[in-house]
């Protein structure tokens, strides 16, 4: 008999990080745009994209208009880096 050793590698879930948000809502708006995500599953679909939503606009940040001065700055900065070589 013969003892051998050997790495096997499991694909593990992870819950997504908020890196990982901005990316994966823009896979999902391009598989809905390409017709990959059914008509059929847009029901459960809206469903959950209400809720975040609802999650979002309760954040006192947003109702509070800070999160557009911040999109605002963000747009300038990059807009002077772009034209600053």
């Amino acid at each position: 008999m013969q003892i051998v050793e050997r790495r096997v590698e499991v694909p593990v879930l992870t819950m997504p990080t908020r890196d990982d948000w901005p990316g994966l809502l823009r896979a999902l708006a391009g598989q809905i745009d390409s017709g990959r995500i059914y008509d059929r599953d847009l029901l459960d679909l809206v469903d959950a994209l209400e809720t975040v939503l609802s999650a979002y606009r309760r954040r006192t940040y947003v109702r509070s208009g800070s999160l557009d001065q911040q999109r605002q700055a963000r747009t300038r900065h990059l807009t002077r880096r772009t034209s600053n070589p």
